[in-house]
């Protein structure tokens, strides 16, 4: 089987305004191509209380399933010549897009509890016809055919235990599927007894 490792629909990072072209929210929508969702966060503080470098949370969202290595060159298309934008080029696959959207201006519960500085929606922007309706909505379709494929391993490979599943996944598939099983573990573990179970039936 294919691994699915380091290919998303939806990517985000965090970018260093520093180091972005001079005029990079001019020119974002042209030099993406594809819709974009972000907020410069200028009003973060660390634990001390001192002010965080300035610095921008990106979401890009491509028509189809789209690997690291062009998601991190998209988002590189902003950034000057001879500088790293991005801290060792780090991007993330994005599981849940409507946290990740949310996050943006720190509008979720955890940021809330950490006293984290919430941004106005106002300074939530987007381009290119970013939809977080849409995307939303497709989140839960690709999430029913993410846990039917792990479904389908399982039986596919006849496992009989949870740990040789677990085991295959974290090597033949991305985060966004470990978080599935983790998510749905009891599912699963029904599914590798239902092969235990007729294993000793045929015997």
């Amino acid at each position: 089987m294919k691994s699915a490792k380091s290919k998303a629909r939806y990517w985000q990072a965090v970018g260093y305004n520093e180091n972005f072209v001079d005029n990079w929210q001019a020119v974002i929508s042209e030099r993406f191509q594809v819709p974009f969702a972000y907020c410069v966060h200028d009003k973060d503080q660390n634990k001390n209380g001192d002010h965080r470098k300035i610095h921008t949370h990106i979401i890009i969202a491509f028509p189809n399933t789209t690997t690291e290595n062009f998601a991190l060159m998209v988002f590189k298309s902003i950034q000057k010549d001879g500088c790293s934008a991005y801290p060792n080029d780090k991007i993330q696959q994005v599981f849940d897009i409507g946290n990740a959207y949310d996050y943006l201006i720190h509008d979720t519960e955890d940021s809330r509890k950490k006293g984290k500085f919430q941004y106005d929606k106002s300074e939530r922007i987007c381009g290119n016809n970013f939809d977080i309706g849409k995307y939303e909505q497709v989140g839960k379709t690709e999430k029913i055919s993410m846990i039917k494929e792990l479904a389908d391993v399982i039986i596919a490979n006849n496992y009989t235990n949870f740990a040789d599943f677990y085991q295959y996944t974290v090597s033949n598939y991305s985060d966004i599927y470990l978080e599935l099983i983790t998510s749905y573990s009891g599912f699963f573990e029904r599914i590798a007894k239902g092969n235990y179970l007729k294993e000793r039936c045929v015997k």
